[in-house]
């Protein structure tokens, strides 16, 4: 027998459901975003701190890595937790890397995950390090001292390990108006200061009688700014740009 009672029931249930789910886009989460999911369902096994908008970010960027056994690199691991949460993005098909310069890190080594201990603002850090380890990375998230130098001195020893078609990561970046880490708004030597010059570099081929060198536009193939982090996107072209016209038709 029809149960009227029972199908209102169910049907005031999936209301609120569907409620629910809207309520969470509305909020700027993409429900189907699985680092979402690790902090809403996940046991946590290990510390980990993360702004709310970074989630959309990692998604929006690091996705087309799924399934494809990307090598990561993390400077700044902190207490472990990151690890956790890329191990279970990826399912633990990755390999990272590690970068941290407090020693008890290392106990977070496991199969997947090997750490070096050193400081990322030593050039003579980094220069040891790719000597030792011939390594180039799908991604590259910059999570270190959120200092100016740590900043500047990461990237530049850094980008150009990073393959063609991966993506370099520079977040915690509110710290470049902070006095504390050497930052200031338009302070010259912050990261953020240091950051602007690329779209000039990414444009390099429509300035007249420039002088700059156009290893930046050949490398790289889009600047992505948000609150807090910059991505740069990887991507080999040494062509210069190229119109495309379409006759009218009559």
């Amino acid at each position: 027998m029809f149960n009227t009672k029972i199908f209102i029931a169910v049907l005031l249930l999936l209301l609120l459901i569907i409620i629910n789910l809207k309520n969470k886009q509305i909020e700027g989460f993409d429900i189907n975003n699985k680092f979402k999911h690790f902090f809403d369902n996940e046991p946590k096994k290990r510390e980990i701190h993360k702004w709310v908008h970074y989630l959309d970010i990692y998604e929006k960027h690091f996705n087309k890595f799924i399934g494809k056994n990307p090598v990561i690199l993390e400077i700044g691991v902190y207490k472990g937790g990151s690890l956790d949460m890329w191990n279970y993005y990826f399912d633990n098909k990755c390999t990272i890397y590690g970068i941290d310069i407090d020693n008890n890190t290392k106990k977070f080594e496991t199969d997947n995950i090997k750490i070096f201990i050193g400081d990322q603002e030593s050039p003579e850090f980094w220069i040891k390090f790719f000597k030792e380890n011939d390594i180039y990375f799908d991604i590259v998230i910059e999570d270190g001292g959120h200092t100016m130098k740590q900043q500047i001195v990461t990237y530049e020893n850094v980008i150009d390990r990073v393959k063609d078609n991966g993506v370099y990561l520079c977040e915690d970046l509110h710290t470049n108006y902070w006095n504390d880490y050497g930052g200031g708004y338009l302070k010259n030597d912050t990261f953020i200061e240091y950051s602007k010059n690329w779209i000039d570099l990414l444009n390099v081929y429509h300035i007249k009688d420039n002088t700059l060198s156009d290893h930046f536009r050949k490398n790289i193939w889009c600047i992505s700014y948000y609150d807090s982090i910059i991505v740069l996107d990887k991507k080999k072209d040494n062509k210069k740009p190229i119109a495309i016209e379409k006759p009218i038709s009559i």
